[in-house]
């Protein structure tokens, strides 16, 4: 009678296997880090001057919907830290909308003023437009949001409005 052998293959990786994965995953991960930084902070730029454009376009819509001057203001005079969006009938009190910002990284919002104030008809009461310029740490990534004549604002990928 014939003898059968069952050889039975193990199947898996050796440890020699994942150290050596491991090992290049890591230094793959390592690599990438900085670009990821410079990434994550160009980002936080694009957002809080889209965050910024949007507040701008409620206040705006705020002041022509209530027949009001609705006002926007930086948050302890600091863009960077946030801004709220003030109830005309109520300023003191529970404000329309608020946006607080947090730090992740070094981001800068330069701009001379503290708060936007629009009036009934949507035109900012200011006789300059305000203009804001957002920039972060580790990335050259520039944005700049500023009002037009007519009150709307806009956003350019830009240093200076």
């Amino acid at each position: 009678m014939p003898s059968r052998c069952n050889f039975h293959r193990q199947r898996g990786f050796t440890l020699i296997e994942l150290v050596v994965t491991l090992a290049v995953v890591g230094v793959l991960a390592g690599l990438a880090a900085p670009s990821l930084a410079g990434l994550i902070a160009g980002q936080k730029v694009r957002t809080l001057a889209a965050d910024l454009h949007l507040a701008m376009t409620q206040t705006r819509s705020e002041a022509i919907k209530r027949n009001a001057s609705v006002t926007l203001s930086a948050t302890g005079g600091n863009w960077a830290a946030g801004w709220t969006v003030l109830d005309p009938a109520n300023p003191t009190g529970t404000p329309l909308y608020t946006r607080t910002v947090r730090s992740i990284g070094t981001s800068v919002v330069t701009s001379a003023v503290t708060q936007v104030v629009y009036a009934p008809s949507g035109r900012i009461t200011a006789t300059t437009a305000p203009s804001f310029v957002f920039t972060a740490s580790n990335t050259s990534d520039v944005r700049c949001v500023s009002v037009d004549p007519t009150g709307r604002p806009y956003t350019n990928k830009a240093s200076s409005c």
